[in-house]
Parts: structure tokens; C-alpha cells; sequence
């Protein structure tokens, strides 16, 4: 498999990493105050060869990066742009159970474009055969283009459960020449009330819900998006901040053991004359609080932050709080152990002054506003912090994994699963090629994560619990953070991939007895590629943090 980066190397070079760390430099709080030339940078294991073979051997075959883009900015530009994604839902249906979940022996149905079919948008997340009633508010695909006058980057986040490595791959290489991007990172926001773009929750076991009509109009929205992001672009003055989440709005940790990743990491882009050209925002909670009885398609908290930020906060068309202008991106952070705020778990609206404890778009409005509240006060108050020369540097990395999770072998066998798997005579038979990456902008870094990454494992804290399937130490250290060069460092999980959990290996239960006691086997095995998986992640993640080459 092959990735193409697009661009113009007009003065690479490479720098050691930056010694100060943000867990050192801040540990809890708010930061105080086109080219028409080409270069074809091959992923594929050709030019890897000798990299791989002295390095990861045994199971888990790593293969080697590409591109180490290290210059220095002049004049940075940025540009955004949105647009929606919103799937058009044809046919309205009455959940007679009340179960959330279409049956056509039970449930009835309207035939709205009158073909005769029930043609459904399944929602993925949660359940299986959850097909959408109606829309509550648009999903959408939010770019920025990165220029530092040497290199250009684009990221995409999209309102989606998830999207495969095959369909970021198919984006990329339809993207122009003569938009000379040097990389493009794709993100989902793990949206759990959103169309399934994975496959995994169509009306049966193994029956896809995908949509191969509306995959093909998310990749031309996303080209779209990027395309505009690029004649937005103009000069651009970058901030960051760091900032504690309302503890009032609280995110749990569904798994023991208990550690959360909780802070709020943002970058602010600013014109000259200070108006704010957009925002990104990156912080670690499912984007699913209208949670699984919801069957209308919405953003949930990521769209409430997104518009709470960009055009200000409102109750009934009542403005509570301004915002900040420009556009709102929003980066999922660290995940895995289900990071979430549950059905009963009570969220105190900032704005209505009163605790919402029943799970749906109430909660989800609480909970994006209070984050949103929160950035709002850290610009207007100058918590941010200038980056004044950013320079711009991308290292990625193709990396082979192992599917030892039988279901999601066979799922992935039979097509159900949007992939391009590789079967291979010896073990391990069915192997899956991933990919991280790398991304430093001055005083900031954003990693990309192809999963949903336990917090232990970025921040520290694993256990190798009684009940594990091993007996061993740690294998994913030093955490991650302790690594990381910046100052403010956004951790971004699902982009470029969807694997699922991704979850440290001493800490691996899928057979019985269960760890810390537990009745029933835990949840996030089921969903993962296998134990290897996250050691490997680990490996990866560490070298292109650290290689300069």
C-alpha cells in the first residue's frame, strides 16, 4: 500500500527535539498568557526496507517513515473552512418497542421518496440497527490548511464514528498536485449519532451499514473542504493554551484503572489585527451524550463547542455568552477505557445553573457549552500564549499490525468493515497495515493515533492487574506526554484509522478470571485488533516523536 504526499521541499532540514516537555512546564493549567512543483514521497516498504529489519521483527512488523519536514516559518498562513456532511434521511420509521432499534416485523416505516425499499441512514455507535428518525442539527467536515511558507499541512475532522485507513489513502491520492499539500490528516470525531462510516452497525451481524454513496460524497466534501481552506488562507498570528476543564462537567473513566487525560489543549490563530481566524480544540471524551436511544443524526457536544466558540453561546436564541469568531475545530483526545460521561452521570449546565442527570441532547449541550466556556474565558482573559515564529515539521509512519480478534478478522474478511486487509500463510495470518504520525508547530505538537488510546498509556498510571491474561510489566513506557517536545501538545485519536481500543498489553483480559474482580469480561477487547496492538503503537509513536532523520 502506498501514500502519496503532496508538496514543494524548498529548505528541508532536521533539529534536535525541544528538551522542555509540557508535563514539566505546566502540569495543570492554563498556559500564562501554493507551489505548482511536486514531490512523490513513497510510503510503501520499498524505501523502508532496511529500517523495518532492524528493528521490529517477531509479530509486529513496523515499516518506516517517510518525510522529516523541519523548517523554519517567515510567515505563517492559515485558512479554514466547513461545510456540512449531513446524510439526507428519506424514510421516517415509529420505534413501536421503544427499543432504538429498527425490526421490520415489529416496527413501521414511511416510504419517503417512494421506491418502495426502507432505505435508512444506520447510526453507528452503541447498538446495531439503529437507523435515524430525522436531523437534529448538521454534521460537518471542518478543515484547516497549515502554510509556514515552506510546508503546508491540512487537517480534516468530520462528525463520523470513524474511517478507515483505505478511505483516508483513496482521499489522499485524489488530492491535487498543485495544491502542493505536504501531508493531509483525517480525523472522525468518534461521533456515536452520526451515519456508520465503518460498517459495523448495519442491520445485522454481518451486514454493513455503510453507504458506498455516501462515502463517496464525504471524500468529495473533504476535498472540498480543503479546497476552500486553501483560498482562505492568509497571514495568521498562533497562540496555546492548556486549560482545566469546569469540574462541574465532569468525564469518567469506565475501566480501572482510573486515569483520565482531562485538560483542554487549544491553538488560536489570530490576524494581525487580532480577529480570530478559527480555533482547535482538543480534548478526550466520547462524542456521544445523546446517547444510544437518540435516533436523530446530530454533532453533539463537538458541534455545541464548535458553534459555542465560533458564533457564541445561546439558550432559545437567547446569546448567554459571545463567542470568538472564525471557525471551531474540534480534535478528539485520548478515549480508550470509554472516556465518557454516562446515561446517569449528573452534568451541571453552566449557563441554566441546573444538573442535568438524564442522558440526550440537553447533556450534550451542557457539556460542549462548559468547554466552550471555558476557552472563551482563556482568550478573552490573554491565557493564551504567543508562538511567534512556528515552524512546521510532519514525521510519519506506516506500521503493520496483527487482527487477533477473530470477529473483526472475519467482519473484516467478508467486507463488512471498510479495510484492506493482508492475509498472510504464516502467523500472524490476517495483518492490517495502519499508519501514525508526527506534526510540531512551534511550541505546539499534534499527534495523530489511528485508535482510541487508554490514558494510561499517554499519561502514565498502568497496572498489571490480578485476572490479566499476562503476567508482565508495563510495556508502553515512558508514557507518551513525557516524550512529547511542546509546550501544548494535542493528542488526536481516529485519525487516519479507526483499529479500535487500543489497550496496554499487561493490562489484556479476554478470558476469565476477569481483572479487578469483575463479574463480566470487560468491554474493550472486544473492540480491539489484539494485545500487540498497543505495544506496537507505542514503539511507532516514540520513534517518530524522537527520529529526526
Amino acid at each position: 500500500m502506498q501514500l502519496s504526499l503532496m508538496g514543494t521541499a524548498k529548505n528541508p532540514k532536521s533539529s534536535a527535539a525541544t528538551a522542555c516537555t509540557e508535563s514539566e512546564t505546566h502540569p495543570h493549567h492554563y498556559i500564562a498568557n501554493p507551489t505548482d512543483t511536486i514531490l512523490q514521497i513513497n510510503w510503501g516498504r520499498d524505501m523502508l526496507g532496511n529500517l523495518s529489519n532492524s528493528w521490529w521483527g517477531l509479530i509486529l512488523c513496523i515499516q518506516v517513515l517517510l518525510i522529516s519536514l523541519d523548517v523554519h516559518a517567515e510567515n505563517l498562513r492559515v485558512g479554514f473552512a466547513q461545510l456540512a456532511v449531513t446524510p439526507e434521511v428519506f424514510d421516517s420509521w415509529v420505534d413501536v418497542n421503544n427499543d432504538a432499534q429498527f425490526d421490520p416485523d415489529i416496527d413501521t416505516w414511511t416510504d419517503g421518496n417512494g421506491n418502495g425499499a426502507f432505505d435508512p441512514v444506520w447510526i453507528a455507535g452503541f447498538q446495531k440497527s439503529r437507523a435515524a428518525q430525522g436531523i437534529k442539527d448538521d454534521l460537518m467536515a471542518v478543515a484547516v490548511v497549515i502554510d509556514d511558507g515552506d510546508r503546508r499541512i491540512a487537517i480534516v475532522a468530520l462528525d463520523t464514528i470513524g474511517l478507515m485507513r483505505k478511505f483516508v489513502l483513496d482521499v489522499r491520492q485524489s488530492v491535487p498536485a498543485a495544491w502542493g499539500i505536504d501531508y493531509l490528516m483525517v480525523h472522525a470525531t468518534h461521533n456515536h449519532e452520526g451515519p456508520d462510516t465503518q460498517g459495523l452497525w448495519g442491520p445485522g451481524l454481518f451486514s454493513s451499514g455503510l453507504d458506498a454513496g455516501y462515502m463517496l460524497e464525504l471524500k468529495r466534501s473533504i476535498l472540498a473542504a480543503v479546497e476552500s481552506a486553501i483560498s482562505n488562507l492568509e497571514p495568521a498570528e498562533m497562540s496555546i493554551a492548556r486549560i482545566t476543564a469546569d469540574p462541574r462537567t465532569p468525564i469518567k473513566d469506565k475501566r480501572k484503572p482510573i486515569v483520565i487525560d482531562e485538560d483542554i489543549r487549544a491553538l488560536l490563530f489570530r490576524r494581525p489585527d487580532r480577529s480570530v481566524i478559527g480555533t482547535l480544540v482538543n480534548f478526550g471524551i466520547h462524542v456521544e451524550l445523546a446517547w444510544d436511544k437518540n435516533l436523530l443524526l446530530t454533532s453533539d457536544i463537538a458541534g455545541y463547542l464548535r458553534r459555542g466558540i465560533s458564533d457564541g453561546i445561546y439558550y432559545d436564541e437567547e446569546l448567554r455568552m459571545s463567542g470568538l469568531g472564525g471557525t471551531t475545530l474540534w480534535l478528539t483526545g485520548n478515549i480508550g477505557g470509554l472516556m465518557t460521561s454516562g446515561p446517569s452521570d449528573p452534568i451541571y449546565d453552566l449557563f441554566l445553573q441546573q444538573e442535568i442527570t438524564a442522558e440526550g441532547h440537553e447533556k450534550a449541550r451542557a457539556f460542549g457549552h462548559s468547554l466552550a466556556k471555558s476557552i472563551i474565558i482563556a482568550a478573552n482573559q490573554g491565557d493564551f500564549i504567543a508562538s511567534p515564529t512556528p515552524k512546521l515539521s510532519v514525521r510519519a509512519r506506516e506500521i503493520e499490525l496483527s487482527i487477533d480478534n477473530f470477529m473483526l478478522s472475519l467482519a473484516t474478511l467478508m467486507g463488512v468493515v471498510d479495510s484492506d486487509p493482508k492475509l498472510h500463510i504464516t502467523p500472524p495470518f490476517v495483518r492490517y497495515l495502519s499508519e501514525v504520525a508526527f506534526i510540531q508547530l512551534g511550541d505546539a505538537t499534534i499527534t495523530a493515533i489511528p485508535g482510541e488510546l487508554y490514558p494510561e498509556i499517554a499519561v502514565g498510571g498502568i497496572e498489571n492487574p490480578k485476572g490479566a491474561d499476562y503476567a508482565m510489566a508495563p510495556q508502553e513506557v515512558p508514557s507518551l506526554r513525557s516524550q512529547l517536545p511542546g509546550r501544548v501538545n494535542l493528542m488526536v485519536n481516529l485519525a487516519n484509522d479507526a483499529i479500535g481500543y487500543i489497550i496496554p498489553k499487561s493490562e489484556w483480559d479476554n478470558a476469565a478470571p476477569w481483572v479487578y474482580g469483575e463479574e463480566d469480561e470487560t468491554y474493550g477487547e472486544i473492540v480491539s485488533l489484539g494485545p500487540d496492538t498497543a505495544p506496537a503503537i507505542h514503539r511507532a509513536i516514540t520513534d517518530v516523536i524522537k527520529n529526526n532523520e
